[in-house]
This record gives C-alpha cells, structure tokens and sequence, in this order.
C-alpha cells in the first residue's frame, strides 16, 4: 500500500470495503435515565448512595455559583472629536497617524503626491490598525480615509464638513 493510499484510508476516504471489520473506538453515550442489563441486576440499595453523593454535588455547584460575585465595571462615553489630519509622503511616516489612532483619536490620513505602491501599502497598513483595533475606517475622498478609533464618535456634521473641506480642495 503506498503512502498515498494509506494517507487516504487514515483521512477516511478510501473506499468502503477497505473499512470492514473496523470500529472507530467510539462508545455510545449512557444518559442518567437510561440503564444497563447489569445495572438493573443489581440491587437498589446499592445505588441510593451514588445518587445522594450526585445530588450533593449538583447543590454545592450550584450554590457556589449564586454567591459568586461578577465584576462590574463602567463604560467609557464614546467621545466626539475631531479628526487629526495626517499627511505621510512615505511608508516609514505611518508611526505619526498609527501613534495619534492607538492613543483615541480619530485621524484623516491624506495620500495625495504619493505613489500609488507606497498608497497602497498605507491604505493596508491603516486597514489592519483598524481592524486590530476594532475600530473603522471610512474613505472620505479620492486619496483621504477617516480611521475612527473604537470609543470615539465622529458626528456626521464633522464627516459632512470634512467631505465639503476635500471637495474644495480637489477643485482648487
């Protein structure tokens, strides 16, 4: 049998026949209502300690839990600001905007006069700040991209404003 074959039939997909007489060495499951032959050989009298020992148990757990205490802890605000405006012309000047993001505050990044492959890889590198952050990013222009952190709001007369702002520029 080659190594191939042998790969298949230990996956599972070999063919039917190769599996005959084969057990996969799993064991149906006993619910507590269900018995065996020999459980029901077998006096009663000697299971009523086994199930006092199973009842004492379950009301220890479960008393253990209703006095376990959770920890309650506050919810910051979602905080409204304005954007910072970042302008980087290279890869190596991404530590600015990814510095003002990581410390809360949402960030404009502006990319125009960039190359395109060095664009590119600060638009990915903003994506995944974003993302391991769990915060957004939105494109506000052709070459501008908001990064919102989590806890913060931007309002949409800000985003408004910002758009209008980019607008006025591009046609300028």
């Amino acid at each position: 049998m080659s190594f191939w074959q042998k790969t298949m039939l230990w996956l599972g997909l070999g063919p039917d026949e190769m599996y005959e007489g084969m057990s996969d060495g799993v064991q149906p499951r006993k619910w507590p209502n269900e018995h065996n032959e020999s459980e029901i050989s077998t006096p009663k009298s000697s299971k009523t300690p086994i199930k006092a020992r199973l009842i004492e148990n379950f009301t220890e757990e479960r008393s253990s839990r209703t006095e376990s205490t959770g920890t309650v802890r506050p919810l910051r605000a979602a905080r409204s600001a304005k954007p910072k405006t970042e302008e980087p012309k290279s890869f190596n000047e991404v530590t600015a905007f990814a510095d003002q993001y990581t410390s809360g505050n949402a960030v404009l990044i502006r990319l125009e006069g960039v190359e395109h492959a060095i664009a590119r890889r600060i638009i990915d590198f903003a994506s995944g700040l974003c993302y391991s952050e769990k915060g957004e990013m939105e494109r506000m222009g052709n070459q501008e991209y908001l990064l919102i952190p989590k806890d913060v709001n931007v309002d949409p007369e800000t985003r408004e404003k910002i758009k209008d702002e980019l607008k006025r520029i591009s046609q300028e």
